[in-house]
C-alpha cells in the first residue's frame, strides 16, 4: 500500500508547476521533483526547518532568511488504512521582506493597527490624569496612585514606541504623501532639544549644526530617522553621557546629520544591548532606512565606538531654500508628552509623569500638560 500511494503522489505532485518534496513521517525528504533543483535551494534533507518551534503539520507556513521570505504550502498524507504517513511541501515563492511588508494586505492592517492603538493609547491617557486629578481631590493613597500612573504611562510609550516606525514606513511608501521642503537645521536642533528634555540631567546634549541647510523630503519620516538614530546610539554597551548632534556640509551638494554618544565614565548601560535589541521594531526601523537611502539617494552607516556609537546619514540639500515647512510643535497633538524622540527613548529612559500631590494644595494646576 505504501509504495502505491508514494506512487501515486510522486505522479501528482512530479506535474506540479512548483517546487514539491515529499517526506516520509520524521519529516526526511524520500522524493523531490525536477523543479526543486532548478528553482528552489531552499530544500534540505530534511522539512523540519519549515516548521520552526510549531508542530509538523498541514497548513501555509513562512520561512524568513535573511532579506528572503519563503512562503510554502504543505498537506499531510495519512489515509487511515495505511500506518504511513507523508509531508508534501510546495513552495509557492519567494520574494523579498520588504515586499511582504509593503504587501497591500500587510499594510493596510498595519496602517489600522498603529492608528487603533493610537487611539486607544490617548484615551487611555486622559483617564490617567482623570485618576490623579481624582487622587489628588480625595488625598487617599496618593504616593501609591502615582506610582501605578508612572507605570502606565511607561507602558503606553512604550506601546506606541512600536507604531511610529510603520507609521512612517507607510507614509512615506504612499504615492499620495508628498514631500516638502525642510530645514535640516531647524530639524536637528529641535531633535536634540527633545532629547535633552527626555534624557534629563544625567546626558549632556550639545549640538554642531551648520546653519542654512535646506532639503526635500517627507519631514515626519525624517524626524522618525534622527529619533530612531539618536535611540540607537543610546541603545548601545555604554551609558551616553554625552550625545552629539552634528550636520555640516560635506560637499556643495549634500549634507551629512551624525549623532554620536560617548561615555568617559565607561559606565554600562543596563540591561545588556541583546536584550533590547531582539524585537520585531527593529525590522521597521531597518526597513526605513532602506527605504529613505532608496527614495533620496541617502547613505546611511552605523559605528561601534570605543566608548559609544555613532550612526550618519548622508543626503542631498537643495540648491535654494524655496518654501519651507516649518517645525512647528503648536500644531501637533501632544507635542511634550507624545512626541516622537521621547517614545524612541523609552525603552531606556521612562519618564516620571505623574509626582506625589500635597492634599493640602488641591484643585491647584500641575506642570503635567499633555
Amino acid at each position: 500500500m505504501t509504495s502505491s500511494t508514494l506512487a501515486m503522489l510522486k505522479k501528482l505532485y512530479g506535474a506540479s508547476g512548483l517546487p514539491c518534496v515529499i517526506a516520509d513521517g520524521s519529516l526526511n525528504v524520500i522524493w523531490k521533483n525536477s523543479l526543486v533543483n532548478r528553482f528552489s535551494t531552499v530544500y534540505r534533507k530534511n522539512i523540519s526547518f519549515i516548521f520552526g518551534e510549531k508542530p509538523p503539520g498541514p497548513g501555509a507556513f513562512c520561512l524568513s532568511e535573511g532579506d528572503a521570505v519563503h512562503r510554502f504550502n504543505v498537506v499531510k498524507w495519512d489515509a487511515p488504512e495505511s500506518p504511513e504517513v507523508f509531508y508534501i511541501a510546495e513552495q509557492l515563492g519567494t520574494g523579498s521582506l520588504k515586499e511582504l511588508l509593503a504587501s497591500p494586505p500587510v499594510r493596510d492592517y498595519a496602517v489600522y493597527l498603529c492608528g487603533r492603538i493610537r487611539r486607544s493609547a490617548g484615551s487611555i491617557a486622559v483617564s490617567a490624569d482623570e485618576i490623579e486629578s481624582a487622587a489628588a481631590v480625595f488625598g487617599a493613597g496618593c504616593g501609591e496612585v502615582t506610582e501605578q500612573l508612572n507605570t502606565i504611562n511607561n507602558e503606553l510609550m512604550l506601546i506606541l514606541r512600536e507604531v511610529i516606525d510603520p507609521e512612517q514606513l507607510y507614509s512615506i511608501l504612499d504615492q499620495d504623501c508628498g514631500d516638502s521642503s525642510i530645514s535640516v537645521s531647524d530639524e536637528l536642533s529641535a531633535a536634540a532639544d527633545d532629547a535633552r528634555r527626555s534624557l534629563g540631567r544625567n546626558t549632556s546634549v550639545s549640538r554642531d549644526i551648520e546653519k542654512g541647510i535646506f532639503a526635500r523630503m517627507n519631514r515626519s519620516a525624517f524626524e522618525t530617522i534622527i529619533a530612531d538614530m539618536t535611540a540607537e546610539c543610546c541603545g548601545g554597551e555604554y551609558y551616553p553621557e554625552e550625545l552629539l548632534f552634528s550636520c555640516k556640509r560635506t560637499d556643495g551638494e549634500r549634507v551629512c546629520v551624525a549623532i554620536r554618544s560617548s561615555c568617559p565614565s565607561g559606565r554600562k548601560n543596563t540591561p545588556a544591548l541583546p536584550e533590547l535589541e531582539q524585537n520585531g521594531g527593529k525590522l521597521y526601523y531597518d526597513y526605513l532606512c532602506e527605504v529613505m537611502c532608496e527614495k533620496y539617494g541617502a547613505s546611511f552607516t552605523r559605528r561601534e565606538l570605543p566608548d559609544g556609537r555613532l550612526c550618519c546619514i548622508e543626503f542631498g540639500v537643495m540648491n535654494s531654500r524655496g518654501r519651507i515647512t516649518l517645525n512647528n510643535r503648536g500644531l501637533q497633538m501632544r507635542p511634550e508628552r507624545f512626541c516622537t524622540m521621547s517614545l524612541a527613548l523609552a525603552k531606556r529612559h521612562p519618564q516620571q509623569r505623574y509626582r506625589p500631590v500635597n492634599v493640602d494644595d488641591c484643585g491647584g494646576e500641575g506642570d503635567n500638560d499633555i
